[in-house]
C-alpha cells in the first residue's frame, strides 16, 4: 500500500498541514522542519497524490491536448515532443481526439476545463470566437493555427504557426522546372486554417507561372480522403481547372496521409508515379518505406511545433508567438512531365 501524507506527518512529528506545506516548498515552514519532512518522505518512499495536491492548491497538474486526428503520424510526433517537455516538469497530459469535428472539439474543451490547468488546441477546427471563449476560461495554446480576427489577442492565448509559404512556393517551382503545367491540389477540411494558407500560396505561385490549378476539398484528410479525391479529379471535378485544364500532371496533397491515398488510387488506375503523374505530400510524417515510390513532401517539423507549444505552456505568464519554417524534400514521387501519359486515368469502381 502506498505511503500517505498522514504517515509522513506522524513519522516526522508534525501536523498533516505542516507536512503538506513542507512538501510543496512553502516558506511558512522553517528550514529544519522542511528538511526533516523531506527526509522522512524519502525514507518512506512517499509520492504526492496529484488529486490531493489539486485540492490543496487549486491546480490539477495536468494540461489538455485536443487533436483533430490522433492516428495521423504528424500529431503522434507533435504529442511525443510536447509530452516529453512538460512531463519533465511533472505535468500530466490528457488527450482528446475531435475526429475533425468542431462540435466534438467544443465538448472536449467543456469536459477538460475542470480537469486541466491549460489547453493545447492542435490545428483547431473551431471558429475564432470559440477559441477566444476558451481562452477566457483558462490559458490556451493554438498550435498550427492563428486567429484571423483583428481585435486584440487575449492575454492567455498563445499562437504557434507553421509557415507554409516557403515550402509550398518551392513545390510549385519544383514542378514547373520539371515541365508540369497543370496542377491539382487536394485541400483539407474547410475549417482548416493551415489548408487555407496552403491553397493561397499554391494559387498565387501557380498564377505567377501561368499554371492552371484544380482545387478540391475533403472532409477527411486521410488515406480514404485521398482515394476519393482522385476519383473526383479523374472525373474533371474541382474549381479553377477541371475539364478545361485537363487531367493534372502533378497533384499536391494537404498532408502525407492524403498523398498515400492518391498513390494507391493512381496505382489502381494503372497510372505510373512519377511517369504519368507526380505527387507531393506535406508534413514529412511517414516512416521510411511506407510510401512507394518514396514521397516528395513539404517538411513542417511537428516535433518543433510540439516543443514551441510546450514552451508556451511552461511560461504562461505572457502569450507566446512562434513560427515553424517549412522546406521541400524531393524524393521519387516527382519527376519530369511525360510527353503523353502511358495510360488514361480510369477507375474500375467508384472510390
Amino acid at each position: 500500500m502506498a505511503t500517505t501524507i498522514r504517515q509522513v506527518a506522524a513519522a516526522a512529528g508534525v501536523s498533516i498541514a505542516t507536512a503538506s506545506r513542507a512538501l510543496t516548498g512553502s516558506d511558512a515552514v522553517v528550514p529544519a522542519t522542511r528538511q526533516r519532512v523531506l527526509r522522512v518522505a524519502s525514507e518512506l518512499d512517499y509520492t504526492p497524490s496529484r488529486l490531493g495536491r489539486s485540492l490543496a492548491t487549486g491546480s490539477t497538474g495536468n494540461i489538455g491536448v485536443i487533436l483533430p486526428d490522433v492516428t495521423n503520424p504528424f500529431y503522434t510526433s507533435f504529442l511525443a515532443e510536447l509530452e516529453s517537455a512538460v512531463g519533465a516538469r511533472d505535468i500530466g497530459v490528457l488527450v482528446g481526439d475531435s475526429h475533425e469535428t468542431p462540435q466534438l472539439e467544443r465538448r472536449l474543451i467543456e469536459r477538460m476545463t475542470t480537469q486541466v490547468d491549460a489547453l493545447v488546441l492542435a490545428s483547431s477546427r473551431l471558429d475564432d470566437a470559440a477559441v477566444v471563449a476558451a481562452s477566457a476560461r483558462l490559458p490556451v495554446v493554438l498550435a498550427n493555427r492563428m486567429l484571423e480576427v483583428t481585435t486584440p489577442v487575449p492575454e492567455r492565448l498563445s499562437q504557434i504557426t507553421i509557415d507554409v509559404e516557403p515550402g509550398f512556393s518551392a513545390v510549385v517551382r519544383h514542378l514547373h522546372a520539371l515541365g508540369h503545367r497543370t496542377v491539382g491540389y487536394v485541400d483539407g477540411p474547410p475549417q482548416s486554417w493551415s489548408g487555407r494558407q496552403k491553397a493561397r500560396t499554391l494559387a498565387r505561385v501557380c498564377d505567377e507561372l501561368r499554371m492552371p490549378l484544380t482545387t478540391l476539398s475533403t472532409t477527411r484528410p486521410d488515406f480514404d480522403g485521398g482515394r476519393a479525391a482522385y476519383a473526383r479529379i479523374a472525373a474533371g471535378d474541382g474549381a479553377g481547372g477541371g475539364h478545361d485544364a485537363g487531367f493534372p500532371t502533378a497533384i499536391v496533397a494537404f498532408n502525407d496521409q492524403v498523398a498515400l491515398g492518391l498513390l494507391s488510387a493512381l496505382r489502381e488506375a494503372g497510372l505510373d508515379v512519377p511517369g504519368d503523374v507526380s505527387v507531393v505530400g506535406c508534413d514529412n510524417s511517414l516512416p521510411d518505406g511506407m510510401a512507394w515510390p518514396s514521397l516528395t513532401t513539404v517538411d513542417s517539423s511537428s516535433r518543433t511545433l510540439g516543443a514551441l507549444a510546450a514552451a508556451a505552456i511552461l511560461d504562461a505568464d505572457a502569450p507566446h508567438f512562434g513560427t515553424v519554417p517549412t522546406h521541400l524534400i524531393v524524393r521519387d514521387s516527382t519527376g519530369a512531365r511525360a510527353a503523353t501519359p502511358t495510360h488514361q486515368p480510369q477507375l474500375e469502381e467508384s472510390l
